[in-house]
């Protein structure tokens, strides 16, 4: 690294790294003849590898042995740097631009606080980038048919944000702490707007202000002007088992703050089976079927178990049930109880509707009678 020092429209080189009386000895180079005179020295310009070095060294202390000192390490670092650890150095000094020299050579022997990709240079590669991971990060998920219509530029220009990462001539460069991810609570649906050929991803559950931001990105006023291309969700199963007929952003995002608290309670398993049996036909419905989910039941499939049930919400307690224990046939009890109670076997277990019994199940269309012989 080379300080190019200015005095009175002259200047001279500093080499680094160099010692205390090296520095005064250019110094007084530099200013021979004016001893007697005020002098303001200062530093014009630096050579080095890092070319954004400049305004962490400008005020350094040349007659101050801890500054000399920094510089001395900071050089040293600088060369012990691979060219892409220089590049990322140079990343990160941008990125904090603080004009401090403490901080320079701080984050020169903390570079593993930041990271680089060297790929990604404009928000739409980063868009680019964030969709292309999605099967890895389980974020930015987007069907197929969806992606032509994808604003990758606004995307990423979201997340930069979101990262506080910049773009360099070598690539992004970001804070290793700061997740790639946006930063609200974990989500619960995923909606794909599209309005006048734009495209947003609007994560939900949202607040009013994100909610805002989504309409102004797509320049409208209300979300009925816009078209909900598609609906995914965090939780397995829903994507085929909540339909998206009559479904609006508002209700969504309803429904996404209703799955959060099934999640939360453990009830995941016990809407998506309530799902399957009553098979609702709007996404309205689906939501009210979120909203009530108190009303549905997930039982134990031992019939025997069920019948004991049955006995305790009768009235029976547990001295009864072990004085009925050798003469009871609990199996069938319980099976003409789920019968009775409208219990129904779906693929998430067996469920029932406690304000009024589900319906028994359509069975198969019986065969007609074979033609005799």
């Amino acid at each position: 690294m080379i300080l190019y020092l200015e005095c009175r429209s002259y200047g001279i080189a500093l080499d680094i790294p160099t010692t205390r009386d090296e520095a005064a000895s250019k110094i007084f180079s530099l200013i021979a003849g004016f001893e007697d005179e005020p002098a303001e020295i200062s530093i014009s310009g630096v050579n080095s590898p890092i070319p954004n070095l400049y305004p962490y060294v400008q005020h350094a202390d040349l007659e101050s042995g801890a500054d000399l000192e920094k510089l001395n390490t900071l050089d040293a670092r600088i060369n012990g740097m691979t060219q892409e650890e220089q590049h990322l150095f140079s990343g990160a000094l941008e990125l904090e631009c603080t004009g401090d020299l403490d901080f320079a050579v701080h984050v020169a022997t903390s570079l593993d606080r930041y990271e680089i990709f060297p790929k990604i240079k404009t928000d739409e590669d980063l868009g680019r980038f964030l969709v292309d991971t999605a099967f890895m990060t389980g974020k930015f998920s987007f069907p197929d048919e969806a992606r032509p219509y994808l604003d990758y530029s606004k995307i990423g220009a979201e997340q930069r944000d979101a990262l506080g990462g910049i773009y360099t001539p070598h690539g992004l460069v970001k804070r290793r702490e700061e997740a790639p991810v946006q930063e609200e609570t974990p989500k619960a649906m995923l909606l794909t707007l599209t309005a006048s050929e734009q495209s947003y991803p609007l994560v939900l559950p949202a607040s009013e202000k994100q909610l805002g931001q989504a309409k102004e990105s797509l320049r409208i006023e209300d979300f009925a002007q816009a078209v909900i291309a598609s609906a995914e969700y965090t939780a397995p199963y829903l994507n085929r088992l909540i339909p998206m007929d009559s479904i609006t952003v508002e209700d969504a995002n309803e429904m996404a703050i209703c799955l959060q608290h099934l999640k939360k309670d453990g009830e995941i398993m016990k809407y998506c089976a309530a799902l399957e049996v009553e098979e609702p036909s709007t996404f309205t419905e689906a939501l009210d079927m979120a909203i009530d989910i108190d009303d549905y039941e997930l039982i134990s499939d031992s019939e025997r178990e069920y019948g004991r049930q049955a006995l305790r919400r009768m009235g029976a307690n547990d001295e009864v049930l072990e004085a009925i224990e050798g003469c009871t046939d609990f199996d069938r009890l319980g099976s003409e109880m789920m019968d009775e109670d409208g219990v129904r076997q779906t693929g998430f277990g067996l469920v029932r509707r406690l304000s009024k019994p589900f319906p028994p199940a359509q069975e198969p269309d019986q065969q007609m009678g074979g033609l005799s012989c």
